[in-house]
């Protein structure tokens, strides 16, 4: 049973009231758990918030800062964090695409749709968590596709993930807790050091396997035909 992380931006308790009300009737029905965490000051949620959320409720029109600003401080940090705009008003709705917003609800908010719109978002989520790797870089948060790694290497006690892009991005993390991560994917260990993405791999030539960009990584002897094997199996 999944288990989503939820943040209510409102300040108005009637409504967060009503919004957990929603999401424990759909976790009653549906295969899903929520931890829900609510706010009601806009400042005290961007003071003490630690971007962890998969998905936020955010009220566009509150006192002393928006929801339309506070949802350009979250994209700041965190650009795949869903987004669902509680509003009044549909013209308010319409700016919430600005920060790529999912979706919106106008108030006053009821069931039906209320679970039409998170069942389309909730797919979303689970699809975006099991197909991405988190970095915490700084006060920033990257949500890394894995379809966009080419490669994995080890450097001491951390991983330097390669992108199609040539971008770099630096995870604490064991090689064995990775491989395991990654598991059921299309990454191939091919020796102590690296673990590739078979998407990008072009060729196996004198003993290295050959990536799209040219990249030349050593298979180590023992897992050669076992490398080579999933190669062919990958490319048919």
């Amino acid at each position: 049973m999944d288990m989503i992380k939820v943040v209510i931006l409102e300040d108005d308790q009637t409504q967060v009231d009503l919004t957990k009300k929603f999401l424990e009737q759909y976790s009653q029905t549906e295969n899903c758990l929520f931890h829900v965490q609510s706010y009601n000051s806009p400042l005290e949620f961007l003071e003490t918030y630690e971007y962890d959320a998969d998905l936020i409720f955010l009220d566009i029109r509150m006192p002393g800062l928006t929801g339309m600003a506070v949802a350009r401080e979250i994209r700041k940090k965190d650009e795949s964090v869903t987004i669902i705009f509680i509003t009044s008003l549909t013209q308010y709705a319409i700016e919430g695409y600005e920060v790529n917003a999912e979706d919106y609800i106008v108030k006053p908010i009821n069931y039906p749709e209320f679970k039409i719109k998170l069942n389309r978002c909730l797919s979303r989520i689970t699809l975006k968590n099991s197909r991405t790797v988190t970095f915490v870089n700084n006060d920033s948060i990257i949500k890394l596709s894995m379809d966009s790694i080419t490669y994995i290497e080890t450097d001491l006690h951390r991983l330097i993930f390669h992108d199609n892009e040539s971008f770099t991005y630096v995870k604490h993390q064991s090689m064995k807790e990775c491989e395991e991560e990654f598991k059921d994917t299309d990454f191939l260990r091919i020796n102590s050091s690296y673990l590739v993405n078979l998407r990008y791999a072009n060729n196996i030539q004198g003993g290295d396997m050959i990536l799209s960009d040219g990249t030349r990584l050593k298979i180590s002897r023992p897992r050669m035909n076992q490398v080579v094997k999933a190669f062919l199996d990958f490319k048919k």
